[in-house]
């Protein structure tokens, strides 16, 4: 497992936990996230860290919206 960030490049959407429940909330343009390498080969919901927290993004959504960063 390798873990790399990327920057979001425009707004997307994010799966945020909320009292039990998951929220869609927008994740700003300049945004980093980390995501585990291998996962940006899917097509489907991915877990990735947002400012220390653990959400829920299409992995197509990484891939298209965000650059990768180096670190």
């Amino acid at each position: 497992m390798r873990l790399v960030k990327y920057r979001i490049t425009s707004s997307t959407m994010a799966l945020f936990p909320l009292e039990g429940l998951y929220a869609a909330l927008t994740v700003p343009k300049g945004s980093i996230v980390t995501i585990d390498d291998s996962l940006l080969k899917e097509n489907k919901l991915v877990e990735v860290t947002l400012q220390g927290k653990a959400v829920r993004m299409f992995a197509q959504d990484v891939r298209a919206r965000g650059e990768e960063v180096a670190d």
